[in-house]
């Protein structure tokens, strides 16, 4: 199992950007039962955000980007008590946001490594501790 987090998601609707076929490499992973995709709810409200204002699809499009989304039957999780003060803790120690520090904090839970395109919170947490691998696209 690996945790996904949106700046891989979202190339499953954004194929023109760089890592996109990756990031599909890992949705059919998910799909072929080699390797699950775990994610914490936020990257539904996450994704949401981002397909609506990319501007970059129409509303037919952004429909199907959402439906595209759903249909890979992620495995999704919350983050209770103990899981979000972990969060919080990576936030500060990375001097990252919290929102993207709930799907480190999520693949420390779990036991598995996050996967993410965005470069920049990558470094931030090369300059900390994790319980968990982390990898870039």
């Amino acid at each position: 199992m690996v945790v996904l987090d949106a700046s891989v998601v979202l190339k499953w609707a954004f194929r023109d950007e760089a890592g996109a076929a990756q990031a599909l490499e890992w949705r059919e992973r998910h799909r072929a039962g080699i390797e699950l995709a775990a994610v914490p709810e936020l990257l539904f409200y996450e994704a949401a955000n981002a397909i609506v204002w990319s501007g970059r699809l129409t509303a037919e499009q952004a429909e199907a980007a959402w439906d595209g989304l759903l249909a890979v039957d992620l495995h999704v999780y919350s983050l209770r008590s103990h899981g979000m003060l972990r969060a919080m803790e990576l936030a500060r120690l990375a001097k990252a946001a919290v929102y993207d520090t709930c799907y480190v904090a999520l693949a420390e839970e779990l036991g598995c490594d996050f996967v993410t395109a965005d470069r920049k919170l990558a470094k931030k947490l090369e300059k900390i501790e994790t319980r968990c691998a982390v990898r870039t696209l």
